[in-house]
């Protein structure tokens, strides 16, 4: 599974040593003495077997032996962006191109500028997908410009390192639990996210995104809309995954958040416009034009393309010759999930008076959403980390109040397993060799993989959203939004 040169044994001990001294349940396990859920007779000879030397064992190497080779693999992926002769030819280049337009005022917006820069700047040419970004990312990649490209790009590696250490501390921000053991399992858990380390391989800003919103949602909890709101207006910068919390906000009366959103918002795209030399007008015609010209490229078609976790897959996989009918399946599901998910905040509102607090279940749907809805790509997995807090949280709740049910057990059961879909173990080990049988690309994949195992990114999407949103319902008429739902 790794390899065991000198260094590795030595990382591999050290993670053995630090998930030792971590693995406790401090004053939690004593809390869990008169527990109900525990007394359970399966959950009781499950946790006999569990505790059986030889098991434990092989969940302890198990598990040292997947945060060894999370950690060897980051590692090695950081050494090779430091000592590669150029960046990869991924989603930085999109970003560090912009940049440099940005800087001799030209827009990155007119697909043949940006295709004929790319070409000098990166030296790949041919058939370059456009620049697809609206203006107000400009100002915050701007910086990428003053650099060459590969200082550029070691700055953006390390921020994205930075970045994912504020996504764990957040992550543990969250978590209702205090014990080490059950604050190790989040961690991992939210590490093992395929977006994760996907986003450091492609030089994607989606973490960047997740971080800003899992933030805000800290920041709105404790009622600071100021900071909040400008950290939502950054965010939307990429507004398939932020906009919706736009709306969110906005019924939830928050107004102070969502003006400070748009003015911060409104601000980077005057500024992002001027810098390019554009105006509205100008840009508009732009990114209509090289929308439409990215939408059709194969690895964003809805029709061929293996990154696509949206639910706008599901649709032309099933129905690849009708095109009506594979539209209408996809809108349809997503309506649904939109209608199921409005429905819960109606019920929910109705039940706590329209207050506006704001509560971690609203945050994980409205997460599962931005990327059910809109056009998705594995690294924009990363919004599903709060789904990770969640159900870790919901598992809480459960053994110190609940009696176990088998029902509510499925429904949680059914989120880890989608969650575990949304891991490497899935991708890397499972459907990109699938993938890398068939001439995918070409679209000459067999229609019986394309409607199972190639879109099972899509289901778990919409198995975590579902799954969510029954513990949520079903949460409505307990005490859980202030046991585990809201922030302390």
């Amino acid at each position: 599974m790794i390899s065991l040169g000198f260094w590795n044994l030595i990382i591999l001990i050290a993670v053995a040593l630090v998930l030792k001294s971590n693995w406790r349940l401090d004053d939690e396990k004593q809390g869990w003495n008169n527990s109900l859920f525990l007394q359970y007779p399966f959950i009781k000879q499950l946790g006999q077997f569990l505790h059986k030397p030889i098991v434990n064992f092989i969940i302890q190497a198990f598990v040292v032996l997947i945060v060894t080779r999370l950690l060897i693999y980051t590692g090695w992926l950081v050494h090779l962006f430091a000592t590669y002769p150029e960046p990869p030819f991924w989603d930085f280049k999109w970003f560090y191109v912009a940049s440099k337009l940005a800087h001799e005022h030209l827009s990155p917006f007119k697909p043949e500028i940006f295709s004929e820069w790319f070409c000098n700047l990166t030296k790949a040419c041919g058939s370059i997908p456009p620049f697809v970004y609206p203006p107000n990312i400009i100002p915050i990649i701007w910086f990428l410009g003053y650099f060459s490209i590969n200082t550029a790009f070691t700055i953006w590696t390390v921020m994205h390192l930075v970045t994912i250490g504020l996504i764990l501390w957040g992550a543990d921000i969250l978590l209702e639990s205090r014990s080490r053991a059950f604050r190790t399992i989040c961690m991992i858990a939210v590490a093992l996210i395929y977006g994760v380390i996907r986003d450091l391989q492609v030089g994607n800003l989606a973490i960047f995104i997740a971080a800003l919103v899992l933030w805000m949602f800290i920041l709105a909890k404790k009622n600071q809309d100021i900071p909040a709101g400008i950290f939502l207006g950054v965010a939307v910068c990429k507004p398939t995954l932020a906009a919706l919390f736009v709306l969110y906000f906005l019924l939830k009366r928050r107004f102070t958040l969502v003006f400070l959103c748009v003015i911060t918002s409104s601000f980077l795209i005057f500024i992002g416009l001027l810098l390019t030399g554009n105006s509205v007008t100008e840009f508009l015609p732009d990114a209509a034009r090289g929308f439409s010209i990215w939408i059709n490229d194969p690895s964003n078609s809805p029709y061929l393309s293996m990154s696509r976790i949206d639910l706008k897959v599901i649709g032309p996989r099933f129905f690849p010759n009708n095109q009506f009918i594979a539209k209408l399946l996809s809108n349809l599901i997503v309506l649904l999930t939109f209608g199921y998910v409005g429905w819960y905040w109606y019920k929910q509102q109705s039940q706590i008076g329209w207050s506006k607090n704001i509560y971690l279940s609203e945050i994980v749907l409205i997460s599962c959403l931005s990327i059910g809805m809109n056009y998705s790509q594995q690294t924009s997995s990363v919004m599903l980390i709060p789904a990770v807090v969640y159900l870790l949280n919901d598992l809480l709740f459960q053994i110190r109040y609940e009696v176990f049910a088998w029902k509510r057990m499925s429904a949680w059961l059914v989120g880890v397993c989608c969650l575990l879909v949304q891991t490497g173990f899935i991708h890397d080990w499972v459907l990109i060799p699938l993938a890398n049988n068939w001439k995918w690309k070409a679209g000459e994949l067999p229609y019986i993989l394309k409607v199972t195992i190639l879109a099972l990114p899509s289901y778990a999407v919409l198995g975590i959203t579902l799954s969510i949103l029954v513990l949520a319902i079903t949460s409505l008429n307990q005490k859980q939004f202030s046991e585990f739902d809201t922030l302390k």
